[in-house]
């Protein structure tokens, strides 16, 4: 079987990509490292994103509109709609991600990268910082109700981020595969992985 050197996890906050992610990991001999969207957020002082790791994020400061801040972008009477806006020191973090993956790989580690894709210029970083790797692309989608039944009992997210990120996270590539983890286990999710890499 021939592996792929980066394989591209992409999908909405609540998909359940992380455990997607190391089922996949798991499944499999060889040495991928599994790195997330998540893990790079985490690196920054937690006062640039304060409150986004909660049911609600408060009131904006100076610190939060340097890295991110919650917008509720939905008209009232409708279902809560969050978006993300990203201040210079968050955007510099986003532009390094793509790029401190593929240092990862040029080190000779295969990489399963889990990400959310916010914006053109994020799915822009990963195709420059991909090109010329071999690399699978894996959507993931689950129905809206679902993720947002997951969002209210995970507790770490703000509400209604799973729905913005459900409409824009899958605009902006073509996958090799999507899987569906509404109606598919982690197990049958990985088993089309692997199917996937098997038939390339």
């Amino acid at each position: 079987m021939r592996w792929p050197q980066v394989l591209l996890v992409n999908g909405p906050s609540s998909a359940g990509k992380t455990t997607l992610c190391r089922a996949l990991q798991a499944a499999i001999a060889e040495p991928y490292l599994v790195v997330g969207f998540d893990d790079f957020i985490f690196l920054s002082a937690p006062r640039y994103y304060r409150g986004a790791d909660t049911a609600r994020q408060g009131e904006p400061d100076a610190f939060t509109r340097l890295g991110v801040e919650m917008a509720i972008t939905s008209a009232p009477g409708e279902p809560t709609r969050v978006e993300a806006r990203f201040g210079p020191v968050f955007r510099r973090l986003l532009d390094s991600m793509a790029p401190a993956v593929r240092a990862l790989v040029d080190g000779g580690n295969p990489v399963i990268f889990d990400h959310v894709l916010h914006d053109e210029a994020m799915h822009q970083s990963c195709r420059r910082a991909f090109a010329g790797l071999d690399m699978l692309s894996v959507g993931v989608t689950c129905a809206v109700e679902i993720l947002e039944q997951r969002e209210r009992a995970r507790g770490d997210r703000v509400i209604g981020r799973a729905r913005g990120l459900a409409e824009v996270a899958h605009r902006f590539m073509a996958y090799d595969l999507t899987v569906d983890t509404g109606t598919m286990s982690p197990q049958d999710c990985v088993a089309a992985i692997l199917a996937a890499i098997e038939a390339r």
